[in-house]
């Protein structure tokens, strides 16, 4: 019998819920990429091709699947899916192939990937940055979320500090889980 496997959202975003503007975050929080390396290792990630551009290369120990309607995209270390049931397929492939593999499947941005797998996700990996940027015309935006559907539970609030502002770390589990 195989693991049950869960939709985990990791995701930083503003008060207002922009996550970037088109082509990257519009923070540094040097503690908060600690935590989503800890997060994501051993996982599939599936992004979206601008979050990939942001990015600029695959990550070391997890599978880079990037959601692109362009079918003649490619990056080196990714794998392509058209849409949301490709990228499944192929994360629960990865996951089954990969020696270590932990039995989570990692939905990691932009804002239409989320969109497009927050009905699927069992749990999210919230930062709250504690600014609110318009995003420019690009912005990309985290979903509303309902709270009839999710608990909610601080897990740290760290104090601004310099140059990084002051955000929260915070986690939702759905309170009926979904089977992806």
């Amino acid at each position: 019998m195989t693991a049950r496997l869960e939709m985990v959202a990791v995701v930083a975003m503003a008060r207002n819920r922009v996550i970037g503007d088109g082509a990257g975050l519009l923070w540094h929080l040097p503690a908060d990429l600690k935590r989503v390396r800890a997060l994501t290792m051993g996982c599939p990630l599936i992004m979206g091709r601008r979050t990939w551009d942001s990015i600029g290369r695959a990550l070391p120990g997890r599978a880079s699947i990037v959601m692109t309607r362009d079918a003649d995209w490619t990056g080196e270390g990714a794998l392509r899916a058209a849409n949301m049931d490709e990228a499944l397929d192929l994360a629960r492939g990865w996951i089954a192939a990969t020696e270590g593999a932990r039995p989570e499947i990692i939905l990691f941005g932009g804002g239409e990937i989320y969109a497009a797998g927050l009905a699927l996700t069992d749990r999210i990996e919230l930062t709250i940055v504690e600014i609110d940027p318009d995003g420019g015309p690009a912005a990309a935006v985290f979903p509303e979320l309902d709270p009839a559907i999710w608990d909610r539970e601080l897990l740290q609030e760290v104090p601004a500090e310099g140059a990084v502002p002051a955000h929260r770390y915070e986690r939702l589990t759905r309170k009926v889980p979904v089977r992806v």
